[in-house]
């Protein structure tokens, strides 16, 4: 306990100390929250923010819903800053929750998500910005749902609908908050995240608008060898199951150098989602980096996908009439 707030007493910051003395309390704490070997007791643990916002486009630590009640998800929450709302009413903003990949050898470990720059570009557009932790990764905890298959069996398509589950709890829940128009929500995704939530596209849920896929697959580097996937013809079939129930737009970005899932396997994907009935705009992108398959979390990289990504989004926006807007962050 004394270690735990020894690192809060040493963080940068007022804020940072009061964040991971929250932090710190509800790993301590239990019986107080419904965490815990208590939860199954105790009930269900209250969700929503914990702890002060911080300077850093407002950061707050929240916990959200996953598909199983008791092992709450561990999000970080950015937003724009705000001006004043007229007549007392609450500013509603469109929200994109943005989902990590996953690493077998450190997911119990991971740090949990906060991809900085790809929020900011989605901050400095207006949006509320979510990244919840799924089940069986770093802070989160719990049984890990997806990934139990192997590489010589590999079951894509029940480990994608495995981590939607946990992403369309979360995203119900932040639907609901106050500060949300619940009519305008995207999802993304990078690596095995931007699979998951293709497999969300498939369920459609109301009110979301779009789904952004960065270099999203599974099974990539099978046995430790570059642009070689895990059933990569089951891959693809698995694009095209989902992409048989998808209505909801994507928009597929990958570039030329992507060691996991390179422009041939990104471009069948995308044909098998598309012949399925589902809507596909695939961004086959320059080679970025030493490896592009990490190109959605830098400043940089906005360039190359920046733009196309505006596009589609201020396309697909249509039903509120609303515009994108540039605000200003912290």
């Amino acid at each position: 306990m004394n270690d735990c707030f020894w690192n809060a007493r040493s963080a940068f910051s007022r804020w940072r100390v009061l964040l991971v003395a929250a932090l710190c309390l509800l790993m301590l704490a239990p019986w107080q929250t419904g965490l815990g070997t208590g939860a199954r007791d105790l009930g269900e643990p209250a969700f929503g923010a914990y702890g002060p916002e911080g300077p850093r486009m407002r950061e707050q630590f929240w916990l959200l819903p996953g598909a199983d009640p008791q092992v709450p998800l561990r999000a970080t929450v950015f937003r724009p800053t705000e001006a004043s709302a007229e007549k007392g009413s609450p500013v509603r903003r469109p929200l994109v929750m943005i989902n990590h990949g996953s690493d077998a050898f450190t997911r119990e470990a991971v740090a949990m998500p906060v991809f900085y720059w790809l929020s900011r570009w989605f901050v400095d557009r207006g949006y509320v910005v979510v990244l919840p932790q799924r089940r069986g990764h770093g802070a989160t905890g719990g049984d890990l749902a997806e990934g139990r298959d192997s590489c010589a069996n590999p079951d894509h398509l029940g480990s994608g609908q495995a981590a939607a589950d946990d992403i369309e709890a979360a995203l119900l829940f932040m639907a609901r908050q106050s500060f949300i128009d619940a009519s305008r929500l995207v999802v993304a995704g990078i690596s095995s995240g931007g699979w998951a939530a293709l497999a969300l596209a498939a369920r459609n849920p109301p009110g979301l608008q779009l789904v952004v896929n960065f270099a999203g697959g599974r099974g990539g580097h099978a046995y430790g060898r570059s642009n070689v996937v895990c059933g990569q013809d089951r891959l693809i079939a698995a694009s095209a199951a989902l992409g048989r129930q998808a209505r909801v737009p994507t928009f597929w970005a990958y570039a030329e150098n992507d060691s996991y899932f390179g422009p041939d396997v990104a471009t069948a994907m995308a044909a098998a989602w598309s012949a399925a009935g589902g809507k596909a705009e695939l961004n086959l992108l320059p080679a970025y980096g030493e490896d592009g398959h990490a190109m959605a979390d830098d400043r940089a990289s906005w360039r190359l996908w920046g733009p196309a990504l505006e596009r589609a989004l201020a396309r697909h926006d249509g039903d509120s009439g609303a515009t994108l807007r540039l605000t200003g962050v912290k």
